[in-house]
């Protein structure tokens, strides 16, 4: 009885793998976009101990980081937000941080 009940757990599985194979192609060619923000919002942005920029990042799927205090768009006290990922989660990225940060601007 066993070995039935294995052999039918094959076609499940494999339609898996396939599943997996889409998602790596989907994750292919990574972009990078950068925005630049007032240092007053980054605290909206970032969030209490990056709670806020977790979540945007696992919504997203794109790595969304913020630059360091001192590492400003020159000529402003503007913080650079990096984003990457493929570029479907890194323009879901942008637009999540656009509606946080309305006032962010593309650098």
């Amino acid at each position: 009885g066993l070995d039935i009940n294995s052999f039918g757990g094959l076609p499940g599985q494999h339609g898996m793998q396939q599943g997996g194979m889409g998602g790596e192609f989907a994750g292919a060619g990574q972009i990078t976009m950068k925005l630049a923000i007032a240092e007053t919002s980054v605290g909206i942005l970032v969030g209490k101990a990056g709670c806020v920029i977790k979540e945007l990042m696992q919504i997203s799927g794109a790595n969304i980081k913020v630059s360091q205090k001192g590492e400003v768009v020159p000529g402003t006290t503007n913080r650079f937000v990096s984003i990457t990922g493929n570029p479907v989660a890194a323009n879901y990225a942008q637009m999540l941080v656009l509606q946080k940060v309305p006032d962010a601007t593309s650098v």
